[in-house]
């Protein structure tokens, strides 16, 4: 049985969560505690996504969604397009997120409504955890944001998601095509993240193509065919 170690809203996470569903490969989630992260202390990694299968520990999203699709699928090996879409998803798309979940205090504060599970922790930390949250990620988000050039998170986001339909997706169903396939689940996985979060029903309101893939996507990837919680 797989072991994924991960935060329930990290993009990175949905990826490999993404992947799991699409390959139909059962696995055991770990919701690891943001401060410490106990549950990793049989690795020095400190990151999520962690996926333990047995005694071998795999980090890093691109290569657990890989080595899923190797080890657990029968799907073809990416091509040098596919690579390519897989590299702009972790170094363009992923990039718009914090900004747009934490753009300040007070719209962190709320977001970490959605990004937390319900009873997580006990009522007295969960709401700790909220406020350090909301205190320590606005901060994050306008680093990353002053690292990549990101101007106005918003529109740029926009455009980056109709570069997928128009460059991506082509006017098909999915990206290959008719069959939902690996670089839709990661495309898709980085999206469900931020799915819960108050800006993403207006991206889906400007885009009509964007939001039948994601509907589609949604349908088949949202929910894990054999999945056990721990």
């Amino acid at each position: 049985m797989l072991t994924l170690y991960q935060f329930n809203a990290c993009p990175f996470c949905w990826k490999v969560k993404a992947m799991l569903h699409l390959t139909h490969t059962p696995y055991q989630v770990i919701e690891v505690t943001p401060f410490g992260m106990p549950e990793l202390d049989f690795t020095t990694h400190k990151k999520v996504p962690v996926l333990r299968d047995n005694n071998e520990i795999i980090l890093e999203s691109e290569r657990i969604v890989l080595y899923i699709r190797e080890h657990y699928s029968q799907l073809s090996p990416p091509t040098q397009q596919d690579y390519d879409w897989l590299q702009w998803v972790d170094q363009t798309l992923v990039h718009y997120l914090p900004p747009l979940i934490h753009p300040n205090i007070r719209t962190s504060y709320q977001n970490f409504a959605h990004i937390m599970l319900p009873n997580q922790f006990k009522p007295l930390k969960q709401w700790g955890v909220r406020v350090a949250g909301a205190l320590v990620m606005p901060r994050v988000a306008r680093k990353m944001q002053a690292k990549h050039n990101i101007s106005h998170p918003q529109q740029e986001f926009e455009r980056a998601l109709q570069h997928w339909v128009q460059q991506g997706l082509k006017g098909q169903m999915y990206y290959a095509g008719a069959q939902l396939g690996l670089v839709d689940a990661v495309v898709y996985g980085v999206l469900k993240s931020g799915a819960k979060m108050p800006f993403w029903s207006g991206v889906l309101s400007n885009n009509a193509t964007l939001q039948q893939w994601f509907e589609r996507c949604d349908a088949q990837l949202a929910t894990p065919t054999a999945t056990l919680s721990a």
